[in-house]
């Protein structure tokens, strides 16, 4: 079972799709609208790992992002 939340924005770039859930990674677009603080996706991942619960993410430049938790981890534990 999985949860699966996709965009069509703007997209990541390759190299910021590897540290989107660093703490305080802010990328480009963050930075060129000064609304991130970088600790969304850092926290969202956390609470994920909590819960047994794989959180990750594709990204593609103008295509937009795909954000996929794996809830099967959480089901075999029930």
């Amino acid at each position: 079972a999985s949860l699966v939340i996709k965009d069509q924005g703007i997209g990541m770039k390759s190299s910021e799709v590897d540290r989107v859930f660093e703490k305080g990674f802010t990328g480009e677009n963050g930075r060129i609208e000064k609304r991130s603080s970088g600790l969304g996706l850092y926290l969202c991942r956390k609470i994920a790992g909590l819960l047994s619960i794989s959180l990750s993410v594709e990204s593609h430049v103008g295509e937009g992002s795909c954000f996929s938790l794996d809830l099967t981890g959480k089901l075999k534990d029930q």
